[in-house]
């Protein structure tokens, strides 16, 4: 974990604390259905942390479980977090692709208006 401090005009970033992914057993998002950055990650204890938003939340948790599955391969667990945004292969996760889904959602808006205006024989 790291701090941000801002001293004058620098930026300085110190080391609170550091944690092993092989000691991590869960991490808990809270509530799938709000848009809230709040986790808990569940080490020897728990750590209930606050992400700067609910997207860096899940980018968080993704990356957590790519580097479990290319290096460690355990059955980590990732609960109260919306399948549809954690798993990459989604056209909802928004890792830097965030133009791609907004072309896609107004593909399917024009496709849908394009339709409705088409008269029915």
């Amino acid at each position: 974990m790291v701090k941000h401090l801002r001293v004058d005009r620098e930026e300085k970033y110190e080391i609170v604390e550091k944690w092993f992914l092989k000691d991590l057993e869960m991490i808990d998002g809270k509530e799938a259905d709000t848009d809230n950055p709040y986790f808990d990650m569940h080490f020897h204890k728990v750590y209930k942390l606050e992400a700067y938003s609910c997207a860096s939340k899940y980018t968080f948790a993704r990356t957590l479980n790519k580097l479990n599955e290319m290096y460690l391969k355990k059955d980590l667990k990732i609960v109260n977090f919306d399948d549809t945004y954690l798993n990459d292969d989604s056209i909802w996760s928004s890792n830097n692709r965030d133009c791609l889904v907004l072309m896609r959602i107004c593909f399917y808006a024009s496709n849908l208006l394009c339709l409705s205006l088409c008269p029915l024989s």
